[in-house]
């Protein structure tokens, strides 16, 4: 029969190191969360790119066809802008709430069988 005893010195080095690692996700969903509020709320970005990034001058858009006008090539790549930004705002929320949730309920569970092995240590 394998030697218990090794098994209950181990069980609460992995609980403190499980609940340790969740405390770090934590965090890091935790930033996530104020870095999207931050880029969202305080400091808003209006374009990524600003013009700079494609080239709408009228010699260029007649290769590029679909467009009329220069002011049509700029209202389209600024609207991707608009998306591209909808989409990483999202993709960053979803990340951090989920981070957060998650290693949350892990730091809790952990603790509370550390709790519960303590308590039948003692008694």
């Amino acid at each position: 029969m394998a030697d218990l005893g090794f098994a209950k010195k181990l069980r609460p080095i992995y609980m403190y190191l499980v609940a340790l690692v969740s405390v770090v996700v934590f965090v890091i969903g935790s930033v996530t969360l104020l870095n999207t509020a931050l880029k969202t709320w305080v400091f808003p970005v209006t374009s990524y790119y600003g013009n700079s990034i494609y080239n709408c001058s009228p010699e260029s858009i007649k290769g590029m066809g679909g467009f009329e006008t220069t002011e049509e090539c700029i209202a389209y790549f600024d609207e991707q802008d608009r998306v591209n930004f909808k989409n990483e705002l999202y993709r960053d929320l979803s990340f951090g709430i989920s981070m957060t949730t998650i290693s949350l309920i892990i730091w809790f569970l952990h603790m509370w069988f550390i709790a519960k092995d303590r308590k039948e240590n003692e008694s």
